[in-house]
């Protein structure tokens, strides 16, 4: 191999690494850097219209879900979502499920995948909520975890793992 050709290699090799490393940190679930950071007190509307404030879950654990139905990382992540919600919800574990899209479609997918959570719903709006709550791309899905006293303690973007989410609940329910 020339040392033109070696130097190419490396060159590849060292760009091809930093995208990993990029796409990891993008995806990883942070612990997050401002842990004094208050959630807003950000209004949803649910499937029947009604709209719900942040603020009516405050004393439990919430992890504010958003997703889309035309999202395969979401549908992926939502029986993992599903079997937490059943496991620690009487511990005071709370998941808000905020789908960028029409009612119906969600109303379909939450029978039909047992969405055993509450689900909103919206347009953009919602994006402008996840930009809100640190969100630094529009992907999807995105989760934020919120303590009881209204703390954000961590952002996900991209789907979450069993064990990301256990590390969270271990650190953060009671």
């Amino acid at each position: 191999m020339s040392r033109r050709e070696t130097l190419a290699l490396v060159l590849v090799c060292v760009v091809s690494a930093a995208a990993g490393f990029g796409a990891w940190r993008w995806h990883q679930v942070s612990a997050d850097a401002k842990a004094t950071e208050q959630r807003p007190d950000l209004a949803f509307k649910d499937l029947d219209g009604k709209p719900h404030r942040m603020s009516e879950w405050d004393g439990k654990l919430v992890l504010l879900n958003f997703w889309a139905t035309w999202c395969a990382p979401c549908l992926k992540e939502i029986p993992l979502l599903v079997e937490a919600q059943a496991r620690h919800g009487a511990r005071g574990f709370q998941i808000i499920g905020v789908a960028v899209d029409d009612i119906d479609p969600v109303r379909s997918f939450a029978q039909r995948l047992k969405i055993n959570y509450p689900l909103m719903a919206g347009g953009p709006e919602v994006y402008d909520a996840m930009h809100d709550l640190g969100a630094e791309l529009e992907a999807l899905p995105f989760s934020v975890l919120i303590a009881p006293g209204g703390r954000i303690v961590g952002r996900a973007s991209g789907d979450l793992s069993a064990e990301e989410l256990k590390e969270w609940l271990d650190a953060h329910l009671p």
